[in-house]
């Protein structure tokens, strides 16, 4: 009696253990490490902060680290700065829409060392939005007592897909460990 119990507790520990596994998992994939940026790259910024790994962008003789973006009028070099973004650390530089703050396009880099650095320069473009698409439309006719007809249309339009549920896994495996403790204790 008492080994059943042992094993029916200890059973309960590791799928407990297993379910927090599965949920913190997605979370610690998210944070591996900043993107590497390689000069020219697109980058799409949205809401949340972006992790970027400013080092390719260096000048590769002198490799004095990138202190600022730099974004210009018509993204010429040679044109009137518009927005400067400070770099305080260009191995681990966070950007979101915010810093942008609606300023996208072509970034140069500059380094206080070295100056601008005309063929070092990436691009920063809003994250494309989705919006529903419309998937039927049909008229129908009808007609008034004076014998008018009446048309009206009606659209309908597709709910936007949602992603499933993350720690639905997690979930299940929470369920299980409630079970079996319910049942270990008859």
């Amino acid at each position: 009696m008492t080994c059943a119990r042992m094993i029916s507790r200890y059973l309960l520990v590791i799928l407990a253990v297993l379910a927090l596994a599965l949920v913190a998992a997605p979370a610690a994939a998210q944070e591996i490490g900043p993107r590497v940026i390689q000069p020219g790259e697109t980058i799409e910024v949205g809401s949340e902060p972006l992790v970027l790994d400013l080092i390719n962008l260096r000048n590769a003789d002198t490799f004095n680290p990138v202190t600022e973006l730099r974004h210009y009028r018509d993204d010429d070099p040679t044109k009137q700065v518009v927005k400067v973004i400070g770099v305080p650390n260009d191995d681990r530089f966070t950007i979101s829409a915010h810093t942008l703050n609606g300023q996208y396009g072509r970034y140069y880099a500059y380094s206080d060392k070295d100056g601008l650095l005309r063929q070092n320069n990436i691009i920063f473009t809003p994250v494309p939005t989705v919006t529903p698409k419309e998937t039927e439309t049909t008229a129908t006719g009808a007609e008034t007592p004076a014998g008018t007809p009446v048309t009206a249309t009606a659209t309908t339009t597709a709910a936007p897909t949602q992603a499933p549920l993350q720690g639905l896994i997690a979930i299940a495996a929470i369920g299980i460990c409630g079970l079996l403790a319910a049942t270990g204790k008859r």
